[in-house]
């Protein structure tokens, strides 16, 4: 995407927003929401929004509708939506949406052998402003924010053949390592082992590659003793583990987004050299059933030395952030713990596929978050915290915990409950993505742009 100040480009096509209420509509222009007229002979096109969709989601629908079907190169007047939207409000928009939808993902064919020279339609914004580099700064987050979306939605597209856990690791290590400001570390098997991360390592028993956990850290602001941790869950395909899901595992390859949003949120705030501290933790194997894989009633003790009951393998996800959290709390000395995880299948009852749900032991910093998704235009949903969805945690007969009861309905409180055990006290939060990260199994690298403004936020 080019972004053009004050000008275009005479060989393209220019498209005009024209507006429901919009003065002298051109009679020949026809006045169906999100349809495209084009007046090929002078170069120019309007794309028309009706009243219903004269508003953020409606520009969204619109400009996806448009995206997903251009066929020519086109120009874009951003001016012309000014009589509805912020410029800034709607230059992310564009910006998020015509990247997200020009993205490459992973995908193997036989035209793959083939040197065809495929025509890729071009968009350019066209931006007429007086300030042009208070603009262009905005422009040049956007679009760091923008890319490492589409870094994290093509790892997430990737199927476990492709992407086990010692190559996620191995990719984002790579990738990462090549930003001066943040410093990488990579946690082999026997690492992990000599941390005590157990309950990790229960997960991983019945894989045949190893786990990994990468640690990325970012000092922005030496002096301040401030330091936000993203905790990512990283399942590269879950089975369920002995507690087989049986034929239902579409989409089980996603089970790893959380731990690429965390990375690539951590790998935005330092491209924009923002003036926190920051680190990502990604804890990564794959759960599966093998001879020795974790069998359910099995206990394991985790790095925070409580012992824990697996009562169900397929509620793996809490067990790997468990001792990733600790770590954060107790050897990154985080004063702020955001996870985010692919955790429940109960929240789609309570939230459906519209809202990630966000359980958070701080209302400041809850209002902090609710800021930031207000900013990005991404759904959150708070969650409550409560004791009564903790007792069954609290009640195994043989350990400290236990990580499922099917006992409690609403198994996304219990589980947010269950890791707020492994906090230590810190501030905590907890976002729920299992039915956000991927829709219509489309990857959609949901909550990095806003755990980017939440830690920018937290600044201020």
């Amino acid at each position: 995407m080019k972004i053009q100040y004050n000008q275009k480009n005479e060989s393209d096509i220019v498209i005009n927003f024209v507006f429901y209420d919009s003065k002298k509509i051109k009679d020949f222009i026809i006045k169906k929401n999100g349809y495209l007229t084009e007046d090929l002979e002078n170069k120019i096109a309007y794309l028309y929004i009706d009243e219903k969709h004269a508003n953020i989601d409606g520009l969204t629908k619109v400009i996806d509708s448009f995206a997903s079907s251009i066929k020519r190169n086109y120009q874009i007047n951003t001016e012309s939506l000014t009589s509805h939207f912020d410029i800034y409000d709607a230059l992310r928009i564009l910006i998020m949406r015509l990247d997200f939808h020009s993205s490459v993902l992973f995908k193997k064919s036989i035209d793959d052998l083939k040197e065809v020279k495929k025509f890729k339609p071009q968009i350019s914004l066209i931006i007429n402003t007086f300030d042009e580099k208070h603009v262009d700064n905005y422009v040049k987050k956007i679009k760091i924010i923008s890319n490492s979306v589409k870094s994290a939605r093509f790892l997430q597209s990737m199927p476990e053949n492709f992407l086990n856990s010692e190559q996620l690791a191995h990719y984002v290590a790579k990738d990462l390592k090549q930003i001066p400001e943040i410093q990488v570390t990579v946690f082999t098997k026997s690492n992990i082992e000599h941390l005590g991360m157990n309950l990790l390592l229960s997960v991983n028993k019945g894989s045949t590659h190893e786990p990994r956990v990468v640690i990325l850290e970012y000092n922005g602001d030496p002096e301040s003793k401030q330091k936000t941790v993203f905790v990512g869950k990283g399942i590269t395909f879950d089975t369920g583990g002995v507690n087989t899901k049986g034929y239902h595992t579409e989409g089980m390859k996603y089970d790893m987004s959380g731990s690429v949003v965390a990375a690539f949120a951590l790998k935005a705030l330092a491209k924009l050299k923002a003036k926190v501290n920051a680190a990502a933790i990604m804890c990564i194997t794959d759960n599966r059933s093998a001879g020795d894989a974790s069998l359910p009633e099995n206990v394991y003790q985790s790095m925070s030395k409580k012992w824990v009951e697996v009562v169900d393998t397929d509620a793996e996800g809490r067990l790997v952030l468990a001792d990733g959290i600790f770590y954060s709390a107790s050897v990154l000395k985080a004063t702020t713990i955001v996870d985010i995880a692919t955790l429940t299948g109960s929240l789609k009852f309570a939230l459906g596929e519209t809202y990630s749900g966000v359980w958070s032991t701080s209302d400041e910093k809850w209002e902090k978050l609710k800021e930031a998704s207000l900013t990005t235009f991404e759904k959150i949903w708070r969650m409550p915290l409560h004791e009564d969805y903790h007792k069954e945690n609290k009640n195994s007969k043989v350990a400290d915990l236990k990580n499922y009861s099917s006992k409690v309905p609403c198994d996304h409180n219990q589980a947010a409950m269950f890791l707020k055990e492994f906090t230590k006290g810190v501030d905590f939060i907890h976002c729920d993505i299992a039915y956000t990260a991927a829709k219509d199994q489309v990857a959609q690298g949901v909550l990095i742009p806003t755990l980017v403004e939440f830690a920018l936020n937290l600044k201020s």
